[in-house]
């Protein structure tokens, strides 16, 4: 599978779970959980791009393209680094 199709099928998936977690949330959200489940939709589909630059960065390690890997591997330091500081402040 080439790396396209490999971040493409990654980002489709989490579109997918998204998206069906969102709708089982508002089915269920006359109850006491919806709205929690609609959260975590919604956690799923903010998360997907993560999950897509994840995927490329684990390609781009794979074919010892080193300049675009370093990229990724910034860019997953600074989402993960910024996500725990915003959890942290909280």
């Amino acid at each position: 599978m080439k790396m396209h199709d490999a971040t493409s099928l990654a980002l489709r998936c989490c579109l997918f779970i998204g998206v069906a977690v969102l709708a089982i949330g508002l089915l269920l959200s006359g109850g006491d959980h919806g709205n929690d489940i609609m959260w975590t939709g919604v956690l799923i589909l903010i998360a997907s791009p993560f999950a897509g630059v994840l995927v490329t960065c684990i390609y781009l390690i794979a074919e010892k393209d080193w300049k675009w890997a370093k990229v990724a591997i910034v860019l997953i330091a600074l989402i993960t680094a910024f996500l725990a500081i915003s959890l942290l402040w909280k």
